[in-house]
């Protein structure tokens, strides 16, 4: 039994409708032009050639976006193989007929319904129709024929669709699965930014999608699409200089051969080509289309050389069939290497470039032939044939198949030959023939070419380098490698290099040497303590706040050494980043807080001592510095304590370094491992605060220096290298401060490293050489201390002059005192006569 057509089973009242009035517009629009070539072919059929014709509509572009014409000589041989195969169609011969789709949906449409009407020529099934806006419509509407469709050249995912397209082949398998070839050439060069500039059209849309989903996590797939139907849109964005608006270096242009000659003419004055970009485009364009001479009225603003120079290095993809064996024999009767060989005779008799979609050609002629003679021998089996005049079937002999005026009008053949090609089955040219489902081709492989010049030629030459297998295998032919894909190295994908530095060598060479050094005077200050304690100038000095000045020195050269390690790693840079800071933190008021005690000592003797008993001991300075540490380690505390102040480090964008990017000018971005917490304000804000309260302990001690400045006695001399330390220390402070306020967040870590480093060792350094040198020197002078004598009475001097002062203040207030009583019986005694005289007064009135 013979099955129904599934399109009388599927026709609805809507479809008959828009059936009709297509019908009824393109009825009147045919058009016999197909350019220099015979319409019909065979056409030189002899005489002695009986056998009936059955006819195939081809349709294919010979202008457009996309032009498959140069596809006739793989056709052409197609049919000369069939019509001369006995065991094929026998009493018929297999013939196309030519139309001109122009890769427009109106001409197709118009082509599709002066093939199929003409009174001659009954059509068994149409190939065609040359690009994918000429396909679609033309598959809507043949169906509505019964007439089986097979594309050679279209592979746009909306054509699976098996409702809106019943009897619709695809010999190209399907776009969709085109994004596995981004994702193997990614994984292979380790590229991570893809950007992609996209006609508006669901051939390259349908990709990009599926791009996104295919890429691994950490690639970056971003698209630029705003070419739209408009023919100006492109040129729009290229006078805006908007059309490759990306920092990627892996650029897509999904388009078709119109906008491609654009783009690629405005990548060459962008400079967006090799070896520093990689332009990735579809490979199905025409011979030489890159041509200005072959692409006359795009008003191309590149001559044919600069084409090249942009299109030199880049790569093509497109889906393919998949060729098993060139040698094997296949169906035809010809290998692959065999059918090349003949078609390139063939091409240059007809004057024809070689056309990479000719092997699908070939082979769908054979699949219709195929199909064809299986429905034959369907007839054959059941002694069917045609009534021309009941257009049913009959059994009588001898079969008749098709007559011209019944051909369309019988769905029960069309059904026949539509399910005899969904079953189809053979080894074709291009690999394994056959359909799924949704009538695409099964069997694929995505081809990977390289625009490369020949040397021998000196033209440029798409040259294929590999293939990427559907298990997503990367296969390089004949020797390829990265090397030599990439000559100069494998471009960069535009991303930033994340280069971490460290603090540059010299200045960590400079803080090396300077650290140990002072960490060597501290230790050498302290040892002179301990060996001299017995000693009266040592002892004199107070060697308790001299031992703790020492270690607070230490502590600062300690943070010195580490201000100068610069880790890469972030655990260690975080331990590194505390304990500089509890090292300045706690030494900077070890060092400087005995200084603070010492000359307020002295400011109290000289301006509260007379009006005061106390007496200001080491053990106050000892105790007043240790609450001004205990204050250091609350805040220390509190920012390892507060996870928003908490110290740790921080990738930061430095401007400090600039490393060269090499002859493919790679994006550098230079970063450093700097101390900051989260958020980055927190850590700001508490190190101004640590750093404000080092500078109000300065704040303090100036105007105490200042009213120190000139101590008349002899003994106190060394107040003079305090005051000084004062001085010296709070522009160190100051300088610190204002470049931590103005300079941190910016990755400046060389400035700040500096700044700490050298104005931390110059405070400790100025401490330790205006403490100890002096004492030190005197005694290198004076080991017997001979000269103490002379401080001795000094200090009973100083004693005396205290005890005289005391005594004169005690006088003073005295003599005071009996002024006022004085006074007072002078104002009594002045009252008294006063008094009387008014008396006196009286009584003589």
């Amino acid at each position: 039994l013979i099955p129904t057509s599934p399109v009388l089973r599927v026709m609805s009242l809507s479809d008959v409708v828009t059936f009709l009035a297509i019908f009824v517009f393109f009825s009147g629009h045919a058009s016999k032009q197909v350019g220099d070539f015979d319409s019909i072919y065979p056409s030189n059929v002899s005489l002695n050639d009986t056998r009936s014709p059955l006819t195939i509509a081809l349709m294919m572009s010979f202008s457009g976006d996309y032009v498959t014409f140069n596809s006739l000589s793989g056709i052409q041989i197609a049919l000369d193989l069939i019509n001369e195969n006995s065991s094929l169609l026998p009493g018929y011969r297999l013939q196309y007929k030519l139309t001109d789709s122009q890769c427009n949906e109106t001409t197709a449409l118009t082509m599709l319904f002066d093939a199929y009407l003409s009174p001659r020529l009954p059509i068994v099934g149409l190939v065609g129709s040359g690009c994918e806006a000429a396909t679609i419509p033309t598959a809507k509407i043949s169906q509505f024929y019964g007439l089986t469709q097979v594309s050679s050249d279209s592979s746009t995912p909306e054509l699976e669709d098996r409702n809106a397209y019943k009897m619709f082949f695809q010999m190209l398998p399907n776009e969709a699965l085109l994004p596995s070839v981004f994702k193997v050439l990614f994984n292979k060069f380790g590229w991570k930014k893809l950007y992609t500039i996209a006609e508006d059209s669901k051939l390259f849309t349908a990709v990009i999608d599926g791009t996104k989903k295919v890429l691994p996590p950490g690639i970056t797939s971003s698209v630029y699409s705003p070419i739209q139907t408009s023919p100006n849109s492109l040129d729009n964005l290229i006078s805006q200089g908007m059309l490759f608006n990306t920092d990627s270096r892996i650029i897509e242009l999904a388009m078709y051969q119109p906008d491609a000659l654009k783009a690629v003419c405005q990548a060459y004055h962008q400079k967006k080509y090799a070896p520093q970009y990689v332009l990735i485009l579809r490979d199905w364009y025409g011979p030489q289309w890159w041509d200005p001479a072959n692409a006359k009225g795009y008003n191309l603003s590149c001559t044919r050389e600069q084409m090249e120079v942009a299109l030199y290095g880049a790569l093509a993809v497109t889906l393919n069939t998949e060729i098993l064996n060139s040698d094997e024999i296949t169906v035809s009767g010809l290998s692959y290497n065999q059918y090349k060989e003949e078609y390139g005779k063939r091409a240059a008799k007809l004057g024809l470039d070689p056309n990479r979609d000719d092997p699908n050609y070939f082979d769908s002629f054979w699949a219709f032939a195929l199909a064809i003679n299986k429905t034959l021998q369907d007839l054959h089996r059941n002694q069917f044939f045609i009534n021309t005049t009941s257009n049913s079937f009959r059994n009588v002999a001898p079969p008749l198949f098709f007559t011209a005026n019944n051909t369309v009008s019988n769905d029960v053949i069309m059904e026949q030959i539509f399910q005899h090609m969904s079953n189809t089955s053979f080894t074709g040219i291009t690999g394994d023939i056959s359909f799924n489902q949704n009538g695409i081709r099964h069997s694929y492989v995505i081809d990977i070419e390289q625009y490369r010049f020949n040397t021998a030629s000196n033209t440029l030459e798409l040259e294929y380098i590999g293939q990427v297998l559907p298990n997503e295998t990367l296969i390089l032919f004949n020797g390829e490698n990265t090397t030599s894909i990439f000559p100069y190295g494998i471009p960069s994908d535009g991303s930033a290099i994340n280069v971490t530095h460290s603090i540059e060598i010299g200045l960590t060479s400079v803080m090396y040497i300077l650290a140990p050094v002072g960490i060597a005077g501290a230790i050498a200050c302290f040892a002179f303590i301990v060996i001299f304690r017995h000693k009266r100038i040592v002892r004199l000095s107070s060697p308790v706040l001299s031992s703790i000045i020492c270690m607070g020195c230490l502590m600062l050269y300690m943070s010195v050494f580490f201000l100068a390690i610069q880790s890469k790693e972030s655990l260690s840079t975080t331990i590194i980043c505390n304990l500089r800071v509890w090292l300045w933190g706690i030494g900077y008021t070890l060092a400087f807080g005995p200084i603070l005690g010492k000359i307020f000592r002295i400011y109290f003797i000289f301006n509260y001592r007379r009006t005061s008993n106390l007496k200001i001991e080491d053990w106050m300075i000892v105790v007043a510095v240790g609450i001004m540490v205990g204050i250091d380690v609350a805040l220390l505390v509190i920012a390892s304590a507060v996870p928003q102040l908490r110290i740790r480090a921080q990738v930061q964008t430095s401007s400090e370094y600039s490393v060269d990017s090499g002859f493919y000018r790679v994006p550098i971005s230079n970063n450093v491992l700097d101390c900051q917490s989260v958020p980055d304000q927190g850590y700001k804000i508490w190190h101004i605060i640590l750093l404000s309260y080092k500078g109000f302990i300065q704040v303090l001690s100036i105007p105490l220096a200042f009213g120190a400045r000139k101590v008349p006695i002899k003994g106190l001399n060394d107040s003079i290298y305090i005051i000084s330390i004062i001085y010296i220390t709070s522009v160190s402070l100051a300088v610190i401060i204002v470049c931590f306020a103005t300079l941190n967040n910016q990755g400046l870590v060389n400035v700040l490293a500096a700044v700490y480093s050298i104005g931390f060792w110059i405070s400790a350094s100025v401490i330790l050489l205006l403490v100890f040198v002096p004492k030190m020197y005197h005694l290198y002078r004076d080991p017997n201390e001979n000269d103490l004598a002379s401080n001795e009475h000094t200090k009973n001097h100083f004693s005396t002059l205290e005890e005289q002062a005391k005594k004169l203040e005690i006088e003073l207030k005295e003599v005071k005192a009996q002024e006022q009583r004085l006074r007072a019986q002078s104002v009594s005694r002045e009252f008294s006569v006063s008094k009387e005289a008014d008396i006196n007064v009286v009584a003589t009135d």
